[in-house]
């Protein structure tokens, strides 16, 4: 009986420790072009095809959402900045959802963190120019070229 009663906090420490395997992870792969070996499980996560492809919808959605023509939503987002970056942004969600080109780690994280970072350009934190020079640093990633 004990055991089931602490199953939910088990389960919730493996969680919790895997999001800090995957923070570790990606910090390290964000600090160099070539990742370690021992780090290739956090390279397949990123660029599985499901990932790869989410997280292009996920950007295109974001150019949508930032739309004019649409009323301001919930979302953060810096809606001018979007709309001026907003080719930049499909260029990145198209290399990410055509599988057929390559991509790296480090550029699939970098990509993902434009989304998720909410202290980022993305959010209202820098305007269009930081905007788009995070844009293309996650391109220029993407296509295994250095900052």
């Amino acid at each position: 009986m004990a055991t089931r009663l602490l199953a939910p906090v088990r389960s919730w420490e493996a969680r919790r420790a895997i999001r800090a395997a995957r923070r570790r992870a990606d910090a390290e792969l964000l600090g160099t072009r070539l990742p370690s070996p021992r780090l290739a499980w956090r390279v397949d996560e990123l660029l599985a095809e499901k990932n790869r492809i989410d997280l292009g919808r996920s950007l295109a959605g974001a150019v949508h959402a930032a739309d004019e023509r649409l009323l301001p939503s919930a979302s953060p987002f810096d809606r001018g900045a979007i709309r001026e970056c907003r080719a930049q942004f499909l260029e990145l969600a198209a290399h990410l959802c055509d599988l057929d080109r390559p991509a790296t780690a480090r550029g699939v994280l970098l990509a993902e963190r434009l989304l998720v970072d909410g202290n980022g350009p993305l959010y209202g934190r820098g305007g269009t120019p930081l905007l788009r020079r995070e844009i293309d640093r996650a391109k220029a990633a993407l296509d295994g070229a250095a900052d």
